[in-house]
């Protein structure tokens, strides 16, 4: 390979993941500049706990919203250079880095924005539920930009690593989501003195980190999922003849044994499009109508003939 060509290849390799990072980072900041920080609703981990401080001590402590984001994560960084495998700490910190200067950088933007679009006329509250869904939707877009680079945005990551690798008692996602419960407690007894009694504006918080999760779902694992397809049949041979054919999809025989009956079965899986999965319902009923199929979701295909989510 010439030399310039595999610069090029280097550049490319380096440039598509930075660019990601700093896209997805900005649309965190508008996300939480324009829906969370106006309506007091709560994100998880450490930007939760930020968040709730910045709304009771910002006008005393005078610290930007994303400058004490990362303040709060710099102790859990350290504490993760020691215990933990460096190379995932130094990922969390760089994202978490560029996510708070985002916050920064888009506030006096978003500031503008929501006074010209989005605030209530009468000078009354935002209203919380538009703002919670749309919020959660957006910073998970971004969370999940981040995420399919490799990076993370917050300290909770390496809490639940933590805790994980001492205990054993709880998955890493299970150590989250309770962390994440924990801050969104928390802000409901934070909040008790607002309009709204701290309890709702937890409601609402849960409901934004619950689209938040299904949108880096979506995200990172694309929005057409396709359909894993395995079929037990004794008439396998022209099953799979007709698959190739019809629907043009590969199909791998498999070899199984019925343990009731102890008799040699020809397993066929495949994976086809949501389109397709009727087609192949069809061909197996025509062929044999005894046969034994189960269809479920593929959130993710890599190989000939697909290409993942397409997304990124």
């Amino acid at each position: 390979m010439p030399r310039t060509r595999r610069l090029a290849d280097g550049a490319k390799k380096a440039l598509v993941p930075a660019a990601m990072l700093v896209v997805g980072s900005v649309v965190c900041g508008f996300a939480v500049n324009l829906f969370y920080v106006p309506t007091r609703l709560t994100m998880g981990g450490v930007s939760g706990i930020a968040s709730i401080l910045h709304q009771l001590f910002g006008d005393t402590i005078r610290i930007p919203f994303g400058m004490l984001v990362l303040l709060l994560n710099i102790p859990l960084f350290v504490l993760g250079m020691v215990l933990i495998h460096r190379a995932f700490v130094v990922r969390s910190l760089i994202g978490t880095l560029l996510y708070s200067i985002a916050i920064d950088l888009t506030a006096p933007l978003c500031a503008d924005l929501y006074t010209r679009y989005l605030a209530d006329p009468s000078g009354g509250a935002p209203e919380p539920v538009l703002f919670s869904v749309v919020g959660g939707v957006l910073y998970g877009v971004g969370i999940g930009i981040v995420m399919r680079k490799g990076f993370t945005q917050g300290g909770s990551d390496v809490v639940a690593v933590l805790v994980r690798k001492y205990t054993k008692v709880l998955s890493i996602g299970q150590l989250l989501w309770i962390l994440d419960a924990i801050v969104v407690f928390s802000s409901a007894i934070a909040y008790m003195d607002v309009e709204r009694t701290g309890f709702i504006l937890a409601m609402y918080s849960a409901i934004a980190m619950y689209l938040t999760s299904k949108a880096i779902d979506f995200i990172l694992e694309g929005f057409d999922y396709r359909r894993s397809v395995i079929i037990v049949s004794v008439k396998s041979e022209p099953i799979a003849r007709r698959i190739l054919e019809e629907v043009r999809r590969g199909v791998t025989g498999l070899d199984g044994r019925g343990m009731f009956t102890g008799d040699a079965k020809r397993v066929l899986l495949c994976v086809v499009s949501r389109s397709e999965i009727q087609r192949v319902k069809r061909i197996v009923q025509e062929e044999d109508a005894n046969a034994f199929v189960t269809v479920t979701e593929a959130r993710e295909v890599l190989g000939e003939g697909f290409e993942g989510s397409g997304l990124l």
